[in-house]
């Protein structure tokens, strides 16, 4: 912030004297963002360069990572720099990534829909795709953009300036070019404006007049619209790009910082499955849309997608900024929803004391179990839905106080307490609606779930048994017992914030669970099982080499089996308390040997081999890290064949590999612990140290010395159905908001304590919408910009087309369009009710307008 203060001073000077002719701003918006709040009075100026087309900004808010942060958090990037771009004077229209650690395969649907279609980045494309710069990047729904790939880097034109050796320069910089017209990008990381770039320029054409090649000053739009007039000459490439033939890709930087990972991946889930769909709902009953507050907290959270931000890679006192930002992101998003449940709960019609309502988010019915808090003066209650009883475990009950504090606590009398029960319930709610339910008090005290020694859990779908330090499996549908389906495992990592990396002197340690103590829970709604106990591990690197376990890690895990579900839930804390070491937690499939992996994208999911094709002879190959098969998730990873499909979600892991034998073993890494941003000569990945080659950085916060929750579930089942799991995947992760109608606990949550007015009307739930096609995956629901009408996303994610007959059905009929993403009309398809978008062709993302008022 402070360099870029002083730098704009020489960016406007250097074009206004035409030291140079244009100028690019990084691609992102968030540093003008910054500047301009600080120095609002450049307004004028900045658009001045804008408008002439010698200054470029936009498209990005912040260059995003593109393999673990939602599609939605790239529109979101995509929109807030484009509109901030646009009301400076115009955005590049160019898919700018000049940096990112790998491009992901859906990156082409998402520039299509934001109007983009020329893309530019450095790093993944592996040479066997195509050996030319220039080629046309495709999606399987038939997106393309116009790509250069400029392998060298985004600061290799500073051989330009520095070098006087032109032939080597222009070797470098022409090297696997397929056009006449070339990039030669003069950037690089804080670089200050080139006043002697017009000088070199002249020295390097005066060298190179007689070698046909000439230098000039131009720009990226310039340079795409001379790439495009050879468009149906170049490659068509698909796919993602994640491999290290032209540099380093940190295939393993998907589990550094996994503080950071979970908080992003937890404000992800609430902002586009809750919050926003939420904030729908209210407006159709008069609470408006608070558009303004949504960009304000998007800001905050794609402020943490720029690459290396995602990664982790970064100073300590960097991550904390981020991770401040994410509490920040946390608390308002939080904040913000329980306002409008609270408000549209103590607005109800005929609302009584303690009523529960139970909010669906999400445009499709939801019947799941439902953990809550309800505060009692009573020991005892029953839930009542109408006229029927519900089914409820109390798991705990609490007794509270709620009088005025007192220095002697024995001045507190009997009538200022109350009971605070955790409850289970099974319970149903109508899609993007909400359920209330009535609370009758009861006299005698209420029972608790039953604690078991036995230990074993079960329901219709499973049973699990623990047996001499393991976790045993039987698959009801099957009839296949897996022994020790569930292990955790613990090996050194020597590398560094960017990459995962073996200890020279390693060894790797097999956690099972002999000393646990183990705890069995029986409800009418579930069961599960708590193993509570500590490992020992080597304390750093030194006692791993002299195979020494002085360090203790206390870890908690439990089991859960819901009645009438087929997820095995899972969630495990683990203290940690020692250094240098990756943690993973292994699931034993019981497939037939695997060939490849599967795991969901920003829209669709991907094939991955479980062996790179060139891991043994990676060196030979000229690549610049092993490419060990760690891959990033989104949400769930996969392996399947004819006979069967396993499956495991995560909310906030990102880490997966295929291991074992026959490749049927799925590693989720739990967190990596390190002391260093980048470090030299890693086993697998030798050279340079990434980050800087100069010095030692270390990062004490990245051993992650503290209370670290993991949260994972686990399925088999018949087939392999892409849209089925995503589905799935938002029941599991997206809680349901709800709201207790009582005065005697004010601090259930963040804003309880402060008074609230009802609305001046009272309300009932009443439907909205609700997607009708079990192969379409809701991707967001938001507010259009001219507030007239909404925008729901949905998108096929399987490799074969969808019908888009009846997908949608309305409260009532409505004039329906489809757009693209920013809500930019592409064809009105009239008055409808159920609503028909014409087919989705595979992985093809559709945003449908309906107009308000319906």
């Amino acid at each position: 912030m402070v360099q870029f203060v002083y730098h704009m001073d020489e960016v406007f000077e250097a074009l206004k004297n035409q030291v140079v002719d244009y100028y690019l701003l990084d691609g992102q918006m968030s540093i003008l963002d910054d500047y301009l709040d600080a120095y609002p009075e450049k307004k004028s100026e900045l658009k001045k360069w804008v408008k002439a087309k010698r200054l470029f900004i936009g498209p990005w808010y912040t260059q995003t990572d593109e393999l673990i942060v939602t599609g939605e958090s790239i529109i979101r990037n995509l929109s807030l720099g484009m509109k901030l771009a646009d009301d400076l004077g115009g955005s590049q229209r160019i898919g700018y990534l000049p940096d990112s650690f790998g491009q992901g395969a859906d990156m082409p649907k998402i520039y299509n829909g934001m109007d983009i279609y020329n893309a530019l980045f450095w790093r993944g494309l592996p040479k066997e795709e195509t050996s030319n710069r220039e080629f046309n990047w495709q999606s399987e729904d038939g997106s393309e953009v116009t790509t250069i790939n400029i392998k060298d880097g985004y600061f290799v034109g500073v051989g330009l300036i520095d070098d006087d050796n032109t032939e080597n320069v222009m070797k470098t910089v022409i090297a696997d070019a397929s056009l006449d017209d070339i990039a030669l990008p003069v950037g690089g990381d804080q670089r200050y404006v080139d006043y002697n770039l017009k000088d070199r320029i002249a020295l390097y054409n005066d060298e190179l007049k007689n070698k046909n090649v000439k230098l000039f000053e131009s720009n990226y739009p310039k340079l795409f619209e001379a790439v495009n007039k050879s468009k149906a000459k170049l490659d068509n490439v698909s796919g993602e790009f994640i491999t290290s033939s032209v540099s380093k890709i940190h295939r393993s930087i998907y589990s550094s910082r996994y503080d950071q990972k979970y908080l992003n991946d937890k404000v992800e889930r609430r902002m586009i499955y809750q919050l926003e769909p939420l904030m729908a709902m209210a407006d159709r009953i008069g609470i408006p849309y608070k558009k303004s507050l949504l960009d304000k907290i998007w800001k905050l959270v794609v402020r943490n997608h720029a690459h290396d931000s995602a990664g982790g890679c970064n100073s300590d006192k960097t991550n904390q900024i981020i991770l401040e930002r994410l509490r920040e992101v946390d608390q308002l998003s939080y904040s913000t929803v329980d306002y409008l449940v609270r408000k549209i709960s103590e607005s109800e019609e005929n609302k009584q004391a303690n009523d529960l309502t139970f909010f669906n988010t999400l445009p499709f019915a939801v019947k799941k179990n439902i953990h809550f808090k309800v505060s009692l003066k009573e020991k005892n209650f029953r839930i009542i839905n109408g006229d029927k009883p519900v089914d409820c475990d109390v798991v705990r009950i609490t007794r509270k106080y709620c009088g005025q504090i007192k220095r002697d606590e024995s001045q507190y009398e009997d009538k200022d307490y109350y009971h605070v029960f955790d409850c289970v319930a099974n319970i149903e709610i109508p899609a993007l609606q909400w359920t209330k339910l009535s609370i009758e008090s009861l006299d005698d005290e209420h029972d608790l779930v039953t604690e078991t020694t036995k230990k074993k859990i079960e329901n219709d779908a499973f049973q699990i048994e623990f047996s001499n330090g393991t976790l045993n499996l039987m698959n009801k549908k099957t009839h296949e017992k897996i022994v020790n389906f569930l292990e955790v495992v613990d090996d050194g990592d020597e590398g560094d914030t960017y990459d995962y990396s073996p200890a020279y002197n390693d060894m790797t340690l097999e956690l099972d669970f002999k000393d646990a103590q183990v705890t069995c829970n029986k409800g009418k709604q579930f069961q599960s099982m708590q193993l509570t106990g500590a490992w020992n591990l080597p304390v750093d690197l030194k006692e791993r080499a002299t195979k020494e376990l002085n360090g203790k890690v206390a870890y908690k895990l439990t089991l859960t089996l819901d009645r009438n579900d087929n997820l095995i839930k899972n969630h495990l804390l683990i203290d940690n308390k020692v250094k240098d070491h990756r943690m993973r937690v292994i699931f034993n499939s019981n497939m037939k040997t695997q060939k490849y992996s599967y795991a969901d994208t920003a829209f669709g999911y991907i094939q991955r081999p479980v062996v790179d094709r060139h891991l043994s002879n990676w060196k030979d190959a000229g690549l610049h890290e092993e490419p060990t098969s760690i891959y990033p998730m989104l949400h769930w990873t996969n392996l399947h064949d004819d006979q069967q499909s396993f499956t495991v979600m995560s909310k906030g892991i990102k880490e997966y590999q295929m291991i074992g034998t026959g490749f049927n073993k799925v590693a989720l890494t739990l967190f990596r612990s390190v002391g260093f941003l980048g470090r030299p000569d890693l086993i697998r990945r030798p050279g340079v140290a990434s980050g800087n080659q100069f010095t030692y950085i270390p990062t004490p916060n990245s051993q992650l010395q503290e209370e670290l929750h993991f949260k994972f579930a686990v399925s088999w089942d018949e087939i392999f159905e892409p849209a089925q799991i995503m589905k799935q995947f938002q029941i599991y992760a997206i809680t349901n908001p709800y709201y207790q109608v009582q005065g005697i606990n004010q601090f259930t949550n963040t804003l309880k304590y402060f008074v609230m007015h009802p609305l001046n009307k009272q309300l009932q739930s009443k439907p909205f919408l609700e997607i009708k096609n079990d192969q379409l995956i809701f991707s967001s629901l938001t507010e259009s910009k001219d507030n007239a009408g909404w925008l729901l996303r949905v998108y096929n994610p399987n490799k074969f087309k969808i019908q888009g007959d009846s997908i949608i059905k309305l409260d009532s009929e409505s004039t329906i369009s489809l757009t693209n993403f920013t809500g930019v009309l592409i064809e009105d398809l009239g008055l409808q009710r159920d609503v028909s978008v014409g087919k989705f062709a595979p992985g093809e993302v559709k945003t449908i307008r309906i107009e308000k008022g319906f």
